[in-house]
């Protein structure tokens, strides 16, 4: 059949970039890049529709059974496999060419647990299904008066790729990265056994799942985290305008240059922030004060960075409000629940910005440098979440270390535009990832990369920003439970030893 006439007004073609809409169907997929402009509702009527990069089989997987059963017809028939939950995943793991998938999304049990007790741990936690997405999650915890770290994007499934590729969240400050929350991996490996992993049970294999990368090591039909007690927050947004475009804009990225110098004194006390800037804008749109019962505690928290804006002349925009429950202060600032409002049409790369480089002038002021010139053209935008999880108390695990000694991460971010050539987007993220990307990494020296956030086109070395020191040991540990490599992703542990053909196979190189 053919494609839906390119007429904006259609359902179709209005309603492309709603979340849900790729996450309740079973082989559909957020990344347009993967999506391949093969069938969308944009082409002319007269292009074929075609399935291009998507699954061609599904597997509605409602058991460990299923997955069992997925696995082996797989291995037995050399067929791709691949593992579906919401399809976010921005480097094509939740889809492939030809592929087998198991779509783990109607796993929705949701188990508050008050009094969960193992070797390890005693407290309240909740029991998640793979298909969970964090709104959903958030409105589970909240009904039974807890909360959990969860991404900013409520329809991110939480016990997938989230998790296991660290996670990072508003909550961080003070609870740590999702991953240094995870109690128990209940998974089905390579080979069909069905395992419990946990700090004392499979330790290897909790170790990796927690921060080394999802859909690597095995199929994850549940995830066990901790809650804790809900409370009030104060959150609130800082914003300004540049006034001084027809100029130099010295006064503008002067500020921006500030705020960065004083940012991290502002997330010691289980603060996290979030702001985005261009060449005409800068808005710190969420300041998530965990804890703080006064709405006071916004302007005092900010209160040196204000007297530098008041002395540049700069006005500027500030508004708090008091939240009693977490859920309501996460409706406010990313809500709707449970989908929130994220778009999933963005092509992004992301940067951890190391403490240190913000702790000496000069190099924070390449780090700025480096992002003037990229949000440049006004294709880019930098948008940064300022969080600070040195001293998480966690389990041993597989999270990148560099995320122990960031203050930030950044991410460049731009947007699909679906009704121009699929080259044209191309084109622009071969911009980001040969041009830009590569300048802010040599303005933040010691950071890395999160591996859930970066364009398939990354031309750095993946193995060493996204994993660190851990890569070796997490392939030695996928060695070991996926012994046949049915466990495919790009830039996942192991990932190399394939490649991709002309017409979109997954090979292994011809000995």
């Amino acid at each position: 059949m053919g494609a839906s006439k390119p007429d904006p007004q259609r359902p179709l073609a209005r309603n492309n970039s709603a979340s849900k809409r790729f996450e309740v169907h079973p082989a559909e997929i957020i990344n347009a890049y993967y999506q391949n402009q093969s069938c969308d509702p944009f082409t002319p009527i007269d292009n074929p529709c075609e399935l291009g990069n998507l699954a061609v089989y599904s597997i509605n997987v409602s058991s460990a059974a299923d997955v069992i059963a997925g696995l082996q017809f797989a291995q037995e028939n050399n067929v791709r496999l691949a593992i579906k939950n919401t399809g976010h995943d921005y480097n094509g793991k939740s889809t492939g060419q030809g592929a087998l998938s198991l779509w783990m999304w109607n796993l929705k049990t949701t188990d508050v647990m008050i009094n969960y007790t193992s070797r390890s741990y005693t407290g309240p936690a909740i029991k998640l299904g793979s298909g969970v997405i964090g709104g959903e999650a958030i409105e589970a915890a909240a009904a039974s008066g807890y909360r959990m770290v969860g991404g900013e994007c409520g329809s991110v499934g939480l016990a997938g790729g989230y998790t296991q590729g660290g996670g990072h969240s508003i909550l961080n400050s003070i609870y740590g990265m999702a991953a240094d929350n995870v109690l128990e991996w209940e998974v089905v490996t390579a080979t069909g056994e069905y395992l419990i992993a946990s700090p004392t049970q499979n330790e290897d294999l909790y170790w990796a799942l927690s921060g080394g990368g999802g859909g690597t090591y095995g199929v994850v039909l549940s995830m066990t985290a901790k809650l804790y007690e809900d409370g009030p927050i104060v959150g609130g947004s800082l914003s300004f305008d540049n006034t001084d475009m027809d100029n130099d804009n010295s006064t503008f990225w002067q500020a921006v240059e500030l705020w960065f110098q004083y940012f991290p004194s502002f997330i010691k006390d289980n603060n996290t922030l979030q702001w985005v800037f261009e060449s005409s804008y800068f808005s710190a749109e969420s300041l998530n004060l965990i804890g703080a019962t006064n709405v006071s505690a916004v302007e005092s928290l900010l209160a040196p960075y204000l007297q530098e804006l008041d002395g540049l002349g700069i006005e500027y925009s500030l508004t708090a409000q008091l939240s009693s429950t977490y859920i309501s202060h996460f409706d406010k600032y990313y809500g709707p629940l449970p989908y929130g409002a994220e778009p999933p049409s963005t092509i992004l790369s992301s940067r951890l910005v190391p403490r240190a480089v913000l702790d000496d002038t000069e190099t924070t002021t390449k780090l700025i440098g480096a992002f003037r010139d990229t949000v440049r053209s006004g294709t880019f935008l930098v948008g940064c979440s300022g969080m600070n999880v040195t001293n998480a108390i966690h389990h041993d695990n597989a999270v990148l270390p560099a995320w122990r000694d960031a203050s930030a991460i950044c991410n460049v971010d731009a947007f699909w535009n679906y009704t121009a050539p699929f080259s044209q987007n191309v084109a622009v993220k071969e911009e980001l990832t040969s041009v830009h990307v590569p300048a802010i990494e040599a303005a933040s020296p010691g950071g890395g990369v999160y591996l859930n956030e970066m364009d398939p086109s990354y031309q750095g070395n993946w193995k060493q920003n996204m994993y660190g020191e851990n890569y070796e040991t997490l392939l030695s540990i996928k060695n070991k439970y996926d012994p046949t490599n049915i466990f495919y992703g790009h830039f996942a542990v192991g990932g190399d030893l394939f490649t991709v053909d002309g017409s979109g196979r997954l090979c292994l190189p011809q000995a």
